[in-house]
């Protein structure tokens, strides 16, 4: 293999000195293949992070350190992409694990395939449960834009997690240079919108069944975890990206409607029963009531609460669906207390 096809490894740093103590990015060193160069962009970390990058640069020729403003993770990997030398792109987040031969296979198949991209399988672990799974994607070599057309839904957008990460993706840098493909400045869902932008232009893109990383899901950084005043602002550029693709590849499947009807009235509860009664919400109650006005008056809000009408069940859900119907916040937050507290009980119960 030659060693022109170096790999740029680009990581956002922010805030994970614990990570970065525990794991020292043991399974980026371990990597069987060596020709790479690592990015970490420090984000504005407030703990140690930043010199703890400092520290691993200074013991490795091959690791370049970024330190800037606070911008989130999406302005972190752009500023790693602007100083890339890479041949191919991966985004590796350092809380999780790699196998020893991610880079090694994944360069064989960007090669020996010519690939705009590479996606490949992973598994799924989520520690405060014990459980893990295995997401395999369908083999499945892809070139041109009808045969993405054609798999999009069942061989990535219905898989688990198919479409929503970057960390298992290989990207040839060219590809991206050529179509200036950055992240948007959002604080959740990036590599989302970023693959969705990237779909418009896949020439070629292989589909690997091969398990190459570890994912790991933890409860403090969930999407529900964090207070984010604009977040439906977030889920509606979703949404019009996932529309400017429909739209572009004529897409006519009444499954694509239900998973984007069914996605923003997720986005709709997430923004008005967890955000809005965040620990972290200062708003007062007139605030909230403009909030929740605005939301619900969205086009995508009106068809997603058309579509709830018909395809919401169970009492707790008919509840919250009745809320927002009569613009309630009151029964709102009556409604979440009693059903979190049931939650609580069910809980104690079952410990015992």
């Amino acid at each position: 293999m030659s060693k022109e096809n170096m790999v740029s490894i680009i990581v956002g740093i922010f805030n994970v000195s614990r990570f970065l103590r525990e794991k020292s990015l043991s399974c980026i060193f371990g990597q069987t293949y060596n020709d790479w160069e690592l990015i970490l962009v420090d984000d504005g970390s407030t703990d140690d992070s930043g010199q703890l990058c400092d520290e691993l640069a200074s013991r490795d020729s091959r690791i370049k350190v970024i330190h800037k403003d606070n911008g989130g993770l999406g302005s972190a990997r752009n500023a790693g992409l602007d100083a890339a030398q890479g041949d191919y792109v991966w985004f590796y987040d350092v809380d999780d694990e790699a196998k020893p031969n991610l880079l090694e296979y994944s360069v064989q198949q960007m090669e020996s395939l010519e690939l705009d991209m590479l996606q490949f399988s992973f598994r799924a672990i989520t520690p405060s449960l014990g459980v893990e799974e295995d997401v395999h994607l369908n083999e499945r070599m892809i070139e041109g834009q009808k045969q993405l057309r054609d798999a999009f839904l069942d061989d990535i957008l219905f898989v688990r997690n198919g479409n929503g990460f970057a960390w298992n993706k290989l990207y040839r840098r060219s590809f991206l240079e050529k179509k200036r493909l950055r992240f948007e400045n959002q604080r959740i869902q990036q590599d989302e919108v970023f693959n969705l932008k990237c779909y418009h232009y896949i020439k070629r893109l292989f589909l690997s069944p091969e398990v190459l990383y570890d994912y790991y899901i933890y409860d403090s950084g969930n999407n529900r975890s964090r207070f984010i005043p604009n977040r439906i602002r977030i889920y509606v550029s979703i949404r019009d990206h996932f529309e400017a693709l429909r739209n572009e590849w004529s897409i006519n499947d009444p499954r694509f409607d239900d998973y984007l009807q069914n996605r923003f009235y997720q986005s709709i509860d997430q923004t008005l029963r967890f955000n809005m009664y965040h620990p972290k919400c200062l708003w007062s109650h007139k605030q909230k009531r403009d909030e929740m006005k605005r939301v619900l008056e969205h086009k995508y809000s009106r068809e997603a609460m058309e579509w709830a009408d018909k395809n919401v069940n169970g009492i707790e859900s008919k509840m919250y669906l009745y809320a927002y119907r009569k613009r309630n916040l009151g029964l709102l937050a009556v409604a979440s207390s009693i059903f979190s507290g049931l939650r609580k009980v069910k809980h104690s119960v079952i410990r015992r």
